[in-house]
């Protein structure tokens, strides 16, 4: 049976150089006076506390539902039973079994594992009948949990359930909001809320000094509302927890011990920093007119991204890309003597991918002839609606549908001079009624469908040879996936300012990812979704891009509604701002780059909360929206409309404003002046990096106000 086995893959890389990497070993104590009062702890750190009153261990079972609309999963859950098994006995001193008081029979038994780089407890299979656990574990009150995967709404999980289930983030993710509202009653429940994400992940890191990971797959439950207790509530195959800890492990130290096990994401090409990735489509002659309008004002474009490079198909949303993955040369005539002409003056082409295929299109003939799609109850092909066209879904657990997709349509995209794509979805995998060659169950496979996607993507790179030239970026994950992945972004977010959906939320997202080893991510500049009578407008894709200046990598969208939008060729003035945004990028690079080998040597990513870095500081615990580039620089980026000032938490120690050169003594607050083009960054006093060499002008207002019309006459949606 194939199974992507992420236990599997934690011996596999051992190329840190960590001083708090100790084997993880567990003591059992008991209460005084009582056989029925145990405590487990890892490293003297107490994970697990269990008496006959406040048992650790509870068995149910239930009815789980889930109803899926164009990857946006509504789950009703309703729990039937609920027992705890309050009756501990210790069968020996590294097993212990739990038991029902009513029902000895209705047993879990436990069994604890020293480790490196993890101690493990290890449960056997549930009873016959139940078909869900839950595992308590030791909170206080005073403590911070970060991880879950990639969160966008806050970086501190406490005080809410995260369900951990693949699938659309949404569209608002605020329950009270309008643009919420609207998606969920105009839009099939698109709306999404807090916990909803492309890539959660059932890990989780504690201030107190350790950490946990549950292997299975299945739909999980991390809830962190108590104040006193952690619980998970894990469904089908319990699996095990990892855990790790020390009482004087940071959660930067666990996050390090994971990413040891997990591995660390590959150095990009060298040609991503040499300036911007632009999202352009429309065919070729609009792809060379606006990549020269750019280029004629200053801009240093390192690829253009064409999404539309398979052709397009009319819908009531509108123009959306044909899902065929191959070059259409009717939208695109004459792509193949293009890409090498743009590759001679340095600009690569790189185009858009998922793992459907539409039904009207040969890619989807060809493929279902051979039987290389999931399968429906009367083992047909299990065909999904994606908004007015149909598609057949590859089973990524049949090795000849994965060869098949690595021959016929990457090795062909490479063969044509493309330097890289996005490797969209893989998050909508359907559970209903779905057959896959592997015999596996849709519930066990959704969340680890994205690593699926992820491996077959890394392994075609990989064969071509061609790692290191060429680029794939993701927005859906699952635990394991710095493994595979050459780049990851945080999906498509709301073309505003709000905390849950806007610009925003992009940093905890990145900070959270980056924890569980997601080192490099990145995101839309000008971001993406435009519904709801919400519009980019020229500030706002400025402040996104002076923010993605200091990232791994700067890309351009031109959204899901372009002709709505404010685009970078939109006028001269927003040219000339991004060029030099993007010289100042380009002049980073070094940087970027020891950041980079620093995440390669440490697991540490290249964005990092401020709390990782300061863990003994009170005030960067309560900091979300700022974050450490690499180890000298503080950014605290603009992140609302119409202000020239922005209040600043500077953590301890002397710090360098980039723009004035003035000192800053931390920890303190501050208001630093602000102009577009001049986010809040800081540097170590001691740094020794030439800085001056980012403190470019800033561009000289236009002379008039420009009203210049957009060019957006063929543009596409996805």
């Amino acid at each position: 049976m194939f199974q992507l086995n992420f236990i599997c893959a934690l011996h596999v890389l051992n190329v840190f150089c960590l001083a708090s990497a100790t084997l993880n070993t567990w003591t059992v104590d008991t209460g005084t006076g009582s056989s029925t009062s145990y405590s487990f702890a890892i490293n003297s750190v107490k994970v697990i506390e269990h008496s006959s009153q406040s048992p650790c261990v509870y068995v149910g079972s239930g009815t789980t539902i889930f109803n899926e609309y164009h990857g946006n999963f509504d789950i009703e859950d309703t729990i039937e039973r609920r027992i705890p098994l309050s009756l501990l006995t210790a069968v020996s001193d590294r097993q212990y079994k739990f038991a029902s008081v009513s029902d000895s029979s209705l047993s879990v038994t436990l069994t604890l594992v020293d480790g490196d780089p993890f101690g493990e407890i290890q449960f056997t299979d549930l009873p016959d009948g139940y078909d869900r656990i839950w595992i308590r574990l030791v909170a206080e009150e005073s403590e911070y949990v970060y991880g879950g995967g990639e969160q966008f709404t806050s970086l501190n999980l406490r005080g809410r359930k995260y369900p951990i289930w693949t699938r659309e983030q949404g569209v608002g993710r605020n329950k009270s909001s309008i643009v919420t509202f609207y998606a969920d009653t105009l839009s099939g429940g698109a709306g999404g809320d807090y916990y909803t994400t492309y890539y959660g992940e059932p890990t989780f890191f504690s201030s107190r000094g350790y950490m946990v990971h549950s292997t299975a797959t299945y739909y999980t439950i991390l809830d962190f509302t108590s104040t006193s207790i952690h619980e998970l509530e894990v469904h089908g195959n319990v699996g095990s927890l990892q855990v790790a800890g020390g009482v004087d492990m940071t959660i930067s130290d666990l996050s390090q011990v994971y990413v040891k096990a997990t591995g660390v994401m590959p150095e990009l090409p060298g040609w991503v920093s040499e300036g911007a990735i632009v999202g352009l489509q429309g065919g070729t002659d609009r792809m060379n007119q606006l990549l020269n309008k750019v280029e004629d004002n200053g801009v240093k474009v390192s690829a253009v991204w064409i999404q539309d490079w398979a052709g397009k198909i009319r819908t009531t949303f509108g123009s959306r890309v044909f899902w065929n993955w191959e070059w259409n040369d009717e939208q695109y005539p004459g792509l193949d003597t293009e890409i090498p002409k743009l590759k001679a003056r340095g600009v690569r082409v790189l185009v858009y991918i998922n793992p459907y295929l539409n039904i009207e299109g040969p890619l989807f003939k060809e493929a279902d002839s051979l039987g290389y799609f999931v399968k429906n109850s009367s083992d047909q092909t299990y065909i999904a609606d994606f908004g007015e066209f149909y598609c057949g879904t590859i089973d990524l657990t049949n090795p000849a549908a994965v060869n098949w997709y690595k021959a016929r349509i990457v090795k062909r995209a490479l063969d044509l001079g493309i330097s890289g794509w996005m490797a969209d979805f893989s998050e909508y995998l359907m559970v209903d009624n779905a057959k896959f060659f592997s015999g596996q169950s849709a519930l066990e496979l959704h969340n680890q469908w994205p690593l699926l996607w992820a491996k077959l993507n890394r392994e075609a790179v990989e064969e071509a040879g061609k790692l290191g030239e060429v680029v794939f970026w993701m927005r859906a994950g699952y635990a394991g996936l710095s493994k595979y992945t050459t780049l990851f972004w945080a999906g498509d977010q709301n073309v505003d300012y709000t905390v849950s959906d806007g610009l925003p939320s992009v940093i905890p997202a990145a900070l959270s990812a980056g924890l569980q080893g997601i080192g490099m991510t990145h995101y839309d500049i000008g971001l993406y979704t435009s519904l709801f009578g919400v519009t980019r407008d020229k500030e706002l894709l400025l402040r996104s891009a002076e923010m993605a200046v200091f990232t791994p990598t700067m890309r351009t969208h031109e959204g899901n509604r372009p002709s709505e939008n404010w685009q970078l060729y939109s006028d001269v003035d927003t040219m000339k701002q991004f060029a030099r945004l993007v010289k100042i990028y380009t002049a980073l690079s070094n940087y970027t780059k020891a950041a980079y080998a620093d995440y390669k040597l440490t697991g540490k990513p290249l964005q990092r909360a401020l709390s990782s870095e300061f863990p003994q500081d009170s005030g960067s615990w309560e900091v979300e929206h700022e974050y450490m580039y690499g180890e000298e620089l503080l950014v605290a980026p603009v992140l609302q409309a119409n202000v020239s000032e922005w209040k600043v938490y500077i953590p301890p120690g002397n710090w360098v404003h980039l723009w004035t050169d003035k000192s800053y003594t931390g920890p303190m607050k501050a208001a630093v002046p602000a102009p577009l083009g001049q986010p809040p960054v800081f540097y170590k006093h001691k740094s020794s990096y030439p800085w001056s060499e980012l403190k470019l002008p800033l561009v000289p207002p236009p002379p008039t106000s420009s009203t210049a019309s957009h060019d957006h006459s063929h543009s596409t949606e996805l």
